[in-house]
């Protein structure tokens, strides 16, 4: 395992994640963990939950148990609890910034002056959109209108890109959470830990099983989470292969959203 004070930098990191499920830190089924290495220096710095079926299982059960009462939750409780998470992760900036650069690979600067304070901006603006919610049209621009629909809330199944993870994460989680949905997520193999250190930050704002994190490869966790019949989208960022294989996996399980961008 690298030691990261080597380098003259403090390490957020634990040397092992379990998944984030039902509001605890819970071990994988099956008791193995891969290594998880940073693009800046080619070492393994962490070990990461490497999740089975069986784990996919108890997210999916913790997210449904969790459901009725996160749909009745009034609109600003919701609200609230993303300004408390906007506010403990601003505290934490450079803990979560450094956090994001050694998994990713990002610079510091760009952690520090971009995707972390994007990702707290993010929080806020959507606390600020329940509260300005309305099922009526709204002017967004000239020549465009927006129309907001409101639909039950679910369970919802969320697959993240390698890149900027911590950021990608937060854009998924918190309109859902703002809907009224529960979450399972998954993170890409690539870029799995840092989303674990902002999990460690925000577990006592969370509902238990309200959001539920599983690490693991995309062949197999990824594989029987898009599979699962039991969610209500699949919501996939990635690139066109990753979007390909969703396609095969999901088949016409789930209702599925997509955004893909080409690998070069």
């Amino acid at each position: 395992m690298a030691d990261i004070s080597k380098l003259g930098i403090s390490n957020p990191y634990r040397q092992r994640y379990d998944n984030f499920i039902d509001g605890k830190f819970s071990a994988p089924v099956n008791g193995v963990y891969f290594k998880n290495s940073s693009p800046i220096f080619g070492k393994t710095f962490c070990e990461v939950a490497r999740s089975c079926n069986a784990d996919i299982e108890l997210a999916l059960n913790a997210a449904h148990a969790a459901a009725p009462l996160w749909a009745a939750s009034s609109a600003s409780q919701r609200a609230q609890l993303l300004i408390q998470i906007a506010e403990r992760m601003e505290s934490n900036l450079a803990l979560l910034a450094m956090a994001e650069t050694l998994d990713s690979g990002s610079p510091i600067y760009d952690t520090t002056a971009a995707d972390i304070p994007l990702a707290i901006d993010h929080c806020r603006y959507t606390a600020n959109c329940i509260a300005a919610h309305a099922q009526t049209p709204s002017a967004l621009a000239r020549h465009v209108l927006a129309y907001h629909i409101e639909r039950l809330p679910g369970v919802t199944a969320h697959i993240l890109p390698a890149t900027f993870p911590m950021l990608a994460a937060i854009c998924k989680l918190v309109p859902a959470l703002a809907a009224g949905h529960t979450i399972v997520l998954k993170p890409a193999e690539q870029t799995p830990a840092s989303i674990m250190v902002l999990m460690e930050l925000i577990a006592d704002l969370l509902p238990p099983g309200v959001v539920n994190i599983v690490n693991g490869f995309a062949h197999e966790a990824g594989k029987h989470l898009a599979a699962s019949k039991r969610l209500s989208p699949v919501i996939v960022t990635g690139e066109t292969g990753t979007g390909l294989l969703i396609l095969q996996y999901i088949e016409q399980a789930s209702p599925l959203k997509q955004r893909l961008s080409s690998a070069r």
